[in-house]
């Protein structure tokens, strides 16, 4: 997290909040004291605050009150409990309304720094995930290129796009026509008839020839005649002119105009303006845009994932693990190429839900009451709170959601039975758990990889699926598993409730 994060202290002791800002001296932190929750109110309503540490208690209005209000006002606040009368009610109370850990009076700037340290990498998270449902829309668009959809829609879609995140008045696409080698117009927007009378832009005028000849992108001026001529050269404020290129093969180009903006397109629009075409050019050659931006995705969620684990102070390459087991599962099972890639992308996101997790609870060492309990088995529905709203990520669910459901019907969150739970849910329940047991937990010891074996046999029926377990019985016996990729080389090992 950023060193200038603001973090508000609230607290009814006037010495209380000077003490938190001298033990925060020179972290870099911006740092803002409020003395009552109204004051508090203030603060949070006109200026932007990170971090909430406020005590509990404080006359008229509490804590919660300040809780309630942050989350109203900035939902993505984390807010942090202080109190000097710690009880289990008070902690669960707390953890339940939204507050994202609590510290006990008095505490040591040690724990004060971990815990804001947490807590910004949280908010952290929370953003990422946030920025990854605002780039929805961005990916339909590239799944639309990359789609068999008519070539007229796609470049129509391409040139709305690009006006209206470049600030562009004119957009056109010049596509190589392969018999006669010679660029034509092939779609426009906002062209004016002056443009169009004297040749601007038709895949002979002087801008379109050089881009093509030297297959780079350029921002060109009005000062430069030799590329300009009548109206043009009046009108035109800046042209950026973009080669389409795949496989280093010049397809077109893409070009943007300014004519009633004042300033020039910069280097840096230009450079935004490659990531457009290049997508645009893949999708207009064979639709390869959507197969590599389908791997891009999943490295960013791949990414997130590994964020969410560094938060278990017991998790190392879960999640990696558990991916390579079941996809060597859902191969012996004969499933396709595309199943498989699902089996990928659920393996990636199956625990997503634990960025609600307080790590409080997290990583309790010891058994978690039934209140926390609640809590950490609300990490299922909470993955698929998450992801929901992005239509690329549906078939992840039922890994999200079902990998702790039980064959018996013991499970949760819906206490499904049997072949009532998606084939996905039973499949990374076995996986899932194979690789808790052979991990290190709060609470105990990790078995060795002889032991889980026996464990998910001896559990066949009763919280597997029998299939599910005869498939990776036969596929450890033939060693269809490599037992070195599941050998965990840290000395805290990944750890799955």
């Amino acid at each position: 997290m950023e060193q200038d994060s603001r973090i508000l202290v609230v607290d009814d002791e006037k010495y209380i909040c000077d003490l938190i800002q001298e033990m925060l001296a020179g972290e870099g932190y911006q740092i803002n004291a409020a003395y009552d929750a109204s004051q508090a109110f203030k603060i949070l309503e006109n200026q932007g605050v990170d971090l909430v540490l406020t005590d509990l208690v404080m006359g008229e209005k509490s804590g919660v009150d300040v809780l309630d209000r942050a989350l109203k006002i900035q939902p993505e606040t984390v807010v942090v409990m202080m109190t000097g009368q710690p009880t289990i009610e008070n902690a669960v109370t707390v953890l339940k309304s939204g507050a994202y850990d609590y510290l006990m009076k008095p505490f040591s700037l040690e724990n004060l720094k971990a815990t804001i340290k947490r807590g910004l990498e949280k908010k952290k998270l929370l953003q990422e995930n946030i920025y990854l449902k605002e780039t929805v829309s961005l990916y339909k668009i590239s799944e639309a290129m990359g789609s068999t959809i008519k070539l007229d829609h796609l470049l129509d879609l391409i040139l709305k796009m690009v006006i209206k995140e470049l600030g562009a008045d004119v957009a056109s696409v010049l596509l190589l026509d392969e018999k006669s080698k010679r660029l034509r117009p092939k779609a426009y927007l906002g062209m004016s008839p002056e443009f169009l009378k004297d040749g601007f832009l038709a895949g002979t005028d002087p801008v379109s020839e050089w881009v093509v000849k030297n297959a780079k992108p350029r921002i060109f001026t009005p000062g430069e005649a030799r590329f300009f001529k009548g109206a043009q050269r009046s009108m035109v404020k800046s042209l950026i002119s973009y080669p389409l290129l795949a496989r280093g093969r010049v397809l077109g180009t893409l070009n943007l105009v300014r004519i009633h903006y004042p300033s020039p397109f910069t280097p840096g629009q230009l450079q935004s303006l490659s990531i457009i075409a290049s997508k645009a050019a893949s999708a207009i050659e064979s639709s390869m845009l959507y197969e590599d931006l389908k791997e891009a995705y999943l490295d960013t969620l791949t990414a997130l994932a590994n964020a969410v684990e560094a938060r278990d102070l017991y998790t190392r390459s879960h999640t990696e693990r558990v991916w390579y087991m079941a996809e060597s599962l859902a191969t012996q099972m004969s499933w396709g190429e595309e199943k498989i890639q699902e089996v990928r992308m659920g393996s990636i996101l199956h625990d997503i839900g634990k960025i609600g997790v307080p790590d409080a609870i997290l990583n309790k060492r010891g058994s978690l009451n039934e209140a926390e309990f609640e809590i950490m088995k609300s990490h299922t529905t909470q993955g698929v709170t998450i992801l929901q709203g992005i239509e690329f990520l549906k078939p992840a669910y039922p890994y999200v959601l079902y990998h702790h459901e039980r064959y018996d019907g013991q499970g949760y969150p819906e206490g499904l039975k049997g072949e009532d739970i998606p084939m996905e849910g039973r499949l990374m329940a076995v996986v899932d758990t194979f690789d808790a047991i052979t991990s290190e937990r709060p609470y105990r010891k990790k078995r060795n990889l002889r032991k889980a074996v026996k464990e998910i046999k001896d559990n066949s029926g009763t919280q597997f699926d029998p299939f599910v377990v005869d498939i990776f019985l036969d596929a450890w016996e033939r060693k269809i598993i490599d037992r070195k990729r599941l050998v965990i080389r840290s000395e805290r090992a990944p750890y799955s409730r």
